[in-house]
């Protein structure tokens, strides 16, 4: 009875999740869905689920810390989809079923793994209608993390009707999306940096919103960055050297305000104000830098111009970045006088707005460096010349 009661609990062990089978050769390929049903672009499905066939075992338990059903996206959504696993088979449909007369796209997300962690590199999509026919539409574009002037891959999209259907779908590697299909009308289009991946909006996460009308007139652009209600504020003062402070504030300002020195103080701790000289937004350096190369390159340019020689590689396009530059957080002041060394200083900002408008004063106490050590004096006494050796007589 024992002996049978542990074999029982072993066979149910062994069916709860998937371990790498033992022997035979180091598998080092990812697994490829071979088959899926219903067909890309069917009409009149009445399948209960999307069914996605593999060539080996899936791990269950997903890569990492994530299960298997982070890795599928339904759109339209009505809640988080419902996966099942089955070994070379995952089953994938809507929490609440398919709703008629519907257009469908099912996402299988790149990360999906085998048992021995081989990881699928590239997603795919099924798209399929529960209707005789598939909307035509969708919204297509690329989505920025603008504060870092970059594209954002695996940005989560959204476009929400007004009767708050969500269609989903998540950016490739150059940022860019595809979403739909969808049918004439009005969609509130959000791109979400979603960090943490439970397919929500949280409070520390960049995000854009557009209101896009379907069918549109060209592809859009997201660009999204952490907003909320709050005020800037000094977070931190570095000193540059003597004549320069690097000013950094708790969250960026806003885009098209001009920042004005005046809207800076700065005393020592004897409340004696230090006048101030100018200051710069990343923006303007960048520009002046950008400026200073270019007159060089000018400067520096060959009276014959050079032709490429024929078969030589073309250079990499540079880097897509957003239309418009992003925010910043940061300015540099200079002075009229140094600062004095290991002396404290207080810095107070006023009138500067954060991308909700708001403003408020803060303040902020800093330190300047000590200073450096003298050097070791260079050792000046004149040492004794080598005696020259005595030549040998030859006999």
């Amino acid at each position: 009875m024992r002996l049978s009661l542990l074999a029982a609990l072993a066979l149910a062990a062994g069916c709860a999740s998937a371990s790498p089978p033992p022997g035979g050769p180091e598998d080092l390929l990812p697994p490829k869905v071979v088959r899926i049903t219903p067909d890309s672009n069917a009409v009149n499905v009445a399948d209960a689920a999307v069914s996605f066939y593999f060539d080996e075992t899936i791990n269950d338990r997903g890569t990492g810390a994530q299960a298997v059903d982070a890795f599928f996206l339904v759109s339209p959504s009505d809640g988080a989809p419902k996966v099942d696993w089955h070994r070379r088979r995952i089953d994938v449909r809507p929490r609440n079923g398919f709703r008629p007369n519907t257009s469908y796209t099912i996402t299988l997300r790149p990360g999906l793994g085998d048992l021995r962690s081989n990881v699928m590199k590239q997603g795919l999509t099924v798209t399929f209608s529960t209707g005789p026919t598939i909307s035509p539409f969708r919204i297509l574009g690329t989505v920025f993390d603008w504060a870092a002037e970059r594209v954002a891959p695996r940005a989560l999209l959204e476009a929400i009707t007004s009767d708050s259907l969500s269609y989903l779908a998540e950016s490739d590697s150059s940022g860019h999306f595809a979403l739909g299909p969808l049918s004439e009308g009005s969609y509130l289009v959000r791109a979400i940096l979603d960090q943490n991946g439970n397919r929500a909006l949280d409070r520390t996460e960049a995000f854009d919103t557009l209101r896009v009308r379907v069918p549109s007139a060209g592809e859009i652009e997201l660009r999204a960055i952490v907003r909320d209600t709050l005020p800037v504020k000094l977070a931190s003062v570095a000193v540059t050297d003597s004549m320069t402070l690097k000013v950094t504030f708790d969250r960026v300002l806003a885009l098209n305000d001009r920042v004005e020195l005046a809207a800076f103080e700065l005393r020592a701790a004897d409340s004696v104000p230090v006048p101030l000289r100018s200051v710069t937004t990343p923006r303007e350096e960048s520009r002046a830098a950008r400026d200073s190369v270019m007159r060089d390159t000018a400067a520096a340019r060959p009276a014959v111009p050079t032709v490429a020689e024929p078969g030589a590689a073309k250079p990499p396009a540079p880097p897509r970045t957003p239309s418009v530059p992003g925010p910043y957080n940061s300015v540099t002041i200079r002075l009229q006088r140094p600062l004095a060394p290991n002396s404290r200083y207080r810095l107070r900002a006023t009138g500067l707005r954060s991308l909700s408008g708001r403003t408020v004063t803060s303040e902020l106490q800093f330190n300047t460096p000590r200073p450096a050590p003298p050097a070791a004096p260079a050792d000046t006494s004149r040492r004794p010349p080598a005696p020259v050796p005595t030549p040998r007589r030859t006999p």
